[in-house]
């Protein structure tokens, strides 16, 4: 049984766990970027994002434990869409916690945010990854070739989107 996760808005003293995913290759390479910044520039850029409208972002926890970072972007509301992004820290992944996560913040901008429709990329042999957005009602809506240099290598992602009406109805 998978303990209730939830999540809190980010703050000044998340920096450090951040910096710590962030800087984490394995992590990283999900996140299509390399796991290179330092403590003054991922500050500033923090603090930046925090006055950012279009910006929703969350530490994820279990009871007291920080297992991860999740955040809507991009959030527009003219057409009531955002891109959605995640990333557990490696001590939390595989105990079913990211279903939850990605479950809560689809949530979130549905039903909080009025959005009609999120949207994520995710490279394609992430399979366990595109496994959960399906789940959840993510649908592949295209294919971007060689979009992405991960080890050595360019790999393929997927775009995958998720509409209100849809989501409503798969989690009935």
């Amino acid at each position: 049984m998978v303990q209730n996760v939830y999540l809190k808005p980010t703050e000044k003293e998340d920096i450090d766990y951040l910096l710590t995913l962030m800087k984490n290759p394995e992590i990283m390479d999900y996140w299509f970027s390399e796991p290179y910044t330092n403590k003054e520039k991922f500050t500033s850029s923090f603090d930046e994002r925090q006055k950012d409208e279009s910006t929703r972002q969350f530490i994820a926890y279990v009871g007291d434990e920080k297992i991860g970072y999740t955040s809507l972007f991009h959030i527009n509301p003219r057409h009531r869409t955002a891109v959605f992004a995640i990333m557990l820290d490696q001590n939390s992944q595989g105990k079913g916690y990211a279903e939850e996560v990605v479950r809560s913040v689809v949530d979130y901008g549905f039903y909080q945010l009025n959005l009609n429709k999120i949207t994520l990329d995710v490279v394609d042999f992430n399979e366990k990854a595109v496994h959960i957005y399906e789940k959840v009602g993510f649908e592949v809506e295209g294919k971007k070739n060689q979009q992405y240099f991960i080890k050595g290598t360019y790999h393929t992602s997927l775009s995958m989107g998720l509409l209100r009406e849809k989501y409503a109805r798969v989690s009935e």
